[in-house]
């Protein structure tokens, strides 16, 4: 049993803020340490969506934000990628070849289908045949229906109805960008609950701010392992109304000490037309961060994402993130925008720095988004110049020939 003794506090804290500080800093190519402003788990709420969204609605993207059971986060948590079961959801899909019989089946439905078959094929297979009675028991297992939130998916479809058909999905921080790819449109673009299961299921995005959102907080450092939290007591389900949004137009905006410092194209493609209107584009975003944004956000220090119309008439605000390394720094460096001297008048009369693409061949250096979060090189394999559909069959037969030899 420890004893508490007031002379061990200093060293204590002393343990505590060399924590904080290793927890806050990075190292240069030169082995310069940088030293970012602290990550604490209030900041990171701060960027929350639920957070900002209520204050700066007037100027953002009509979303709707629904607390998630927990039951719904439990199978977001869980191995594998699967579609809950619905209500009235039936699909008898035959062997045959005759594709008269299911021509009313859409491919959403039939991949939906075929989803659940692999994933009770895959139960079935795992089981031991030791005995007639664990078969018998183990068989049950495998016929049990596939989680189902009723409430949540009603939800969810009156939503979706009430944005014109199409929304976007994301948790409390992140969307499933990096799951796009999954999906038939390869975007974020849903019509319907099961598209956002699937992207969610499917994203590395959103297992990180299930189980690792405060990871890099100095805080939860400063606490010690058994301190750390994992996630919010909460988690949200924003549903942002559809927009085909031009990726030219969209920037991000680095804040330090409540001052506009750098403006970067978030798009890692070149424009050739974005030169002509930088000093244009760039007039509307500060006047747009003094207008609407500096003194109504809670911190000194942090980015946010705005999207310009094709028009240049108007400015959503899309998100905010912290002024930490967790976030990218796009066309800058974190080090020059961390050694930015902000008394400096000089300096202060040349910022805000707004950087775009030069060229097609600065474009191409640019590493591909999300590259390494997509499918393994089988997939690929298996899925090369085949619709949805006919993939999901082909995986199927898969797994149960791979079970069949088992």
């Amino acid at each position: 049993m420890s004893i508490y003794r007031p002379e061990d506090e200093p060293a204590q804290q002393e343990v505590s803020q060399q924590q904080q500080q290793q927890q806050q800093t990075a190292t240069t190519t030169e082995g310069t340490p940088l030293v970012f402003p602290p990550l604490t788990h209030q900041r990171l709420e701060n960027c929350a969506f639920s957070s900002w969204y209520p204050n700066f609605r007037s100027i953002s993207i009509k979303s709707k934000i629904i607390p998630l059971p927990e039951e719904f986060v439990s199978y977001l948590n869980a191995d594998g990628v699967f579609i809950p079961g619905q209500s009235g959801l039936t699909l008898a899909l035959s062997d045959s070849e005759d594709e008269g019989e299911d021509e009313d089946i859409s491919d959403a439905d039939r991949f939906k289908a075929l989803q659940e078959a692999t994933f009770r094929q895959r139960a079935e297979g795992g089981q031991d045949d030791s005995s007639d009675d664990e078969d018998e028991d183990e068989s049950d297992q495998g016929e049990e229906p596939l989680p189902y939130f009723p409430g949540l998916e009603k939800e969810i479809e009156q939503t979706i109805a009430e944005f014109g058909g199409e929304v976007f999905p994301k948790l409390n921080w992140s969307s499933p960008r990096d799951a796009s790819w999954i999906a038939a449109t390869n975007t974020l673009k849903c019509q319907n609950v099961s598209d956002i299961f699937l992207l969610l299921k499917s994203s590395d995005f959103i297992a990180h701010d299930l189980a690792h959102a405060y990871e890099d907080c100095s805080d939860a450092a400063a606490e010690g392992a058994e301190g750390v939290r994992e996630r919010p007591e909460t988690m949200d389900l924003v549903l942002r109304k559809w927009f085909d949004l031009a990726p030219s137009m969209e920037f991000r905006c680095f804040v330090r000490d409540n001052k506009l410092i750098a403006i970067s194209q978030r798009d890692m493609t070149y424009y050739d037309f974005l030169k002509g209107i930088q000093e244009e584009l760039e007039d509307k975003i500060v006047d747009f961060f003094e207008d609407r944004i500096k003194g109504h956000f809670p911190d000194s220090d942090y980015t946010f994402d705005v999207y310009i119309t094709r028009n240049k008439d108007r400015i959503y605000l899309i998100d905010f993130n912290p002024f930490a390394q967790k976030t990218d720094s796009l066309l800058f460096d974190w080090k020059e925008l961390l050694q930015l001297d902000l008394e400096d008048k000089e300096q202060l009369e040349h910022l805000p720095a707004m950087r775009l693409l030069e060229s097609e061949a600065a474009g191409s250096h640019m590493q591909q988004p999300f590259a390494f979060n997509r499918y393994p090189s089988d997939v690929t394999d298996l899925s090369n110049g085949q619709t949805v559909a006919e993939f999901a069959e082909a995986f199927y037969k898969k797994v149960q020939a791979a079970n069949s030899t088992d």
